[in-house]
């Protein structure tokens, strides 16, 4: 996400996303250093009769941002507040992001007690959208917010939490924006943790055939699937107070799991048999048993080394194993056809019931399944299209259209 200025002092706003490049021309864009500043800015935008959008990192794969009116940036709200380290709690600002929060919070012993595969989001990004990490006794990270205060379009400040004014907290933190400028957010946190991945692959038929046993194995579980080799990259994290130990090689990681993988997935945008051997090449890479113990975000966050075309789908628990069958036999269909091949991998994660209005994962256990495709890949729309309608007829409890 980027300002770019333009001939004649015209301002463009383009997002530069997994999936598609927005543009939008404002007519003006902020970058409020404080929060009297944001008033100031609703108090102009009333007057004007404007309509204010607020624009954080540009991870969230949509157009939402985007205004022909006022844009307010959070570059700069991005301090620490307080740090309770007897509590565990901090006050925040909403435009901070993760990996400044990481940085932070380490400084006092502390750290976020679940992530997602990436930090580069703001806080407030990360509240309004509910995004989530994985962990079937983990809810999303929206369910770490304690308190907000809202900047609400008439201009007042509004503090609200589970106990004060619930309405406004449960519509906020999974509200898309809709409901106010978050200015500061009180975050659960825990002590400094370190995290112990234990990497092993299994079969596809062997995962499904265990799946609740190795969800529950541990804090945080998750899935990497190859389509290519049929085989499953199963991580298991929990916490532990054994010192780090990085893992990983600068030949297989660098050279042939970044360099070589990019170059056959290149050559697949001629040859579409390229894109096979870059999926036997990345699952043969993973296929050995490792193990690795490093601080909690270091774990929690995944390398996402190419450019990508990414669709994400949460289904209800119950729903995983056909869905992925049915997921299994689309790829098998098109693995045989000159169409666009299915790249990897496929991440797989699990999160808990909450009670957010506008949650995913609203009153039940939830699946995440992340797909892919390399950004420079033609025929993506001709891959993908079919994937979200199917998955789409997945996302209802109890569906039968998945196994059709």
């Amino acid at each position: 996400m980027r300002v770019i200025k333009m001939q004649k002092n015209i301002f463009v706003y383009k997002v530069d996303r997994k999936n598609e490049t927005f543009i939008c021309t404002p007519l003006a864009i902020f970058e409020p250093r404080n929060e009297y500043h944001c008033e100031l800015i609703l108090e102009l935008a009333r007057r004007e009769g404007k309509v204010v959008r607020v624009a954080g990192v540009g991870h969230s794969p949509s157009d939402l941002a985007c205004t022909n009116e006022f844009m307010l940036r959070t570059t700069h709200l991005n301090r620490v507040l307080t740090v309770d380290k007897q509590k565990r709690r901090v006050v925040v600002q909403g435009g901070i992001t993760l990996h400044q929060l990481h940085a932070s919070l380490a400084q006092h012993g502390l750290a976020m007690i679940n992530l997602g595969s990436i930090s580069d989001q703001t806080l407030a990004g990360i509240v309004t959208t509910a995004s989530h990490g994985t962990g079937i006794d983990y809810g999303v990270m929206s369910t770490q917010v304690i308190s907000m205060i809202v900047l609400l379009a008439d201009g007042s400040r509004v503090y609200c939490s589970r106990n004060e004014q619930p309405d406004l907290f449960l519509a906020t933190v999974c509200g898309l924006g809709s409901t106010g400028l978050i200015l500061n957010i009180e975050l659960a946190v825990e002590s400094s943790f370190h995290l112990k991945e234990v990497l092993e692959s299994r079969s596809f038929e062997d995962t499904l055939s265990n799946l609740k046993q190795l969800v529950h194995s541990s804090e945080h579980t998750r899935f990497f699937w190859f389509p290519a080799t049929d085989m499953m990259r199963v991580s298991m994290s929990n916490r532990t107070h054994e010192t780090k130990r990085p893992g990983g090689s600068w030949f297989y990681d660098s050279f042939m799991g970044y360099h070589l993988v990019q170059l056959l997935l290149f050559l697949g945008i001629f040859f579409r048999t390229c894109n096979t051997w870059a999926g036997l090449l990345a699952s043969w890479l993973v296929s050995s048993a490792s193990s690795r113990v490093d601080d909690s975000y270091r774990v929690f966050n995944v390398e996402c080394r190419y450019l990508q075309h990414t669709t994400e789908w949460a289904i209800p628990y119950e729903n995983v194993e056909p869905c992925l069958r049915r997921l299994r036999k689309y790829f098998h269909e098109i693995l045989v056809d000159p169409r666009e091949r299915p790249h990897f991998p496929i991440e797989i994660r699990f999160s808990a019931p909450d009670d957010i209005w506008l949650s995913p994962s609203y009153n039940q256990q939830t699946c995440w399944i992340g797909i892919v495709q390399y950004n420079c890949s033609k025929g993506v729309s001709n891959f993908i299209s079919p994937l979200r309608r199917f998955l789409a007829s997945a996302t209802e409890s109890g569906s039968e259209g998945i196994v059709s």
